[in-house]
């Protein structure tokens, strides 16, 4: 299995910049799980060896955009809410 620094160069290399350490522990984690439950899967169900570690770099990048879209979308929310709680303040003073 890859090593996680030879796995974080190749996902930036995927995604075209340099990522977080802290961020992309998060991503390896997942994206590491995400695998052995699909290769569990696919050991029982068809005896296939299953994926490796081409794979693994195309899964983690997938995730580290798919943590990085809902980081925004939350950041984007908690700014819109903040807004709109501004306005009504305004409104009422």
């Amino acid at each position: 299995m890859i090593l996680t620094s030879d796995l974080k160069a190749r996902v930036e290399k995927e995604v075209g910049t340099e990522i977080c350490p802290a961020f992309f522990t998060k991503a390896e984690r997942y994206a590491r799980q995400k695998l052995n439950r699909i290769n569990e899967r696919a050991s029982r169900k068809y005896g296939e060896d299953g994926y490796g570690d081409e794979y693994l770099v195309l899964l983690t990048a997938d995730t580290v955009r798919e943590l990085a879209f809902s980081e925004y979308t939350f950041n984007r929310s908690a700014e819109i809410m903040a807004a709109r709680a501004l306005q009504k303040g305004g409104e009422s003073a």
